[in-house]
């Protein structure tokens, strides 16, 4: 995939990656996920555990207390692929909603693909709001080339918090989009901790040729 092949399935997928609104599909779209196989993925010995065979990235039906929700091949080849995580928060209907993509962009900085998708990712909330932006470190790979963005908007009239980190691993760029209600944030920021930690152990490798 070039850069320029790249440009146009990155807008679109934003639909899919930054839009809370999924999160309130109910548990059985989660069932039906861990049955159908996307294209690029195998499935794990476990029967549950989806492997993006490209890069070897394995994604569980369960992962640090979220649910898989949804996984998506925008390119048949593997090259570009998304998984959709959530969990809820506190004793209501809140979620936080975890979209992880994965995508091969040829000569593409962490802050060249942050910037592709920022107005895009913004544009799902209401008077949307940059609280920070820059680059940033991963604690356990911390030479990796990597760009994150922290907002603030409002979705169905309530505050949300959302980010956007994009990560460059050389062949796979890496992105990712957190959004949450902000009366849930403390509760939301721990668990987003925790997911975090478990997605750092994990690292994409380059496809055998």
């Amino acid at each position: 995939m070039t850069l320029f092949s790249a440009l146009r399935p990155l807008a679109f997928s934003s639909l899919f990656l930054a839009t809370p609104s999924i999160a309130a599909e109910q548990p059985l779209a989660a069932i039906a996920a861990a049955t159908e196989i996307p294209d690029g993925f195998v499935l794990a010995p476990d029967g549950t555990t989806l492997v993006h065979t490209a890069s070897g990235l394995r994604f569980p039906t369960e992962f640090a207390g979220f649910i898989r929700l949804r996984e998506r091949a925008f390119d048949p080849g593997g090259e570009y692929i998304a998984v959709g995580y959530d969990r809820p928060l506190g004793a209501g209907s809140d979620r936080i909603v975890v979209r992880i993509a994965v995508v091969h962009i040829e000569d593409m900085s962490a802050h060249d693909h942050y910037e592709i998708m920022r107005q895009s990712t913004m544009s799902h909330f209401s008077a949307p709001t940059l609280l920070s932006q820059g680059p940033t470190k991963i604690p356990n790979q911390r030479r990796l080339d990597a760009y994150r963005g922290t907002f603030t908007g409002a979705r169905d009239s309530k505050p949300w918090h959302f980010s956007l980190t994009t990560v460059n691993y050389g062949y796979w760029s890496g992105r990712m989009t957190a959004a949450y209600p902000e009366s849930q944030a403390a509760e939301a920021r721990k668990q987003l901790g925790t997911l975090l930690s478990a997605i750092r152990l994990q690292q994409p490798k380059p496809p055998k040729r």
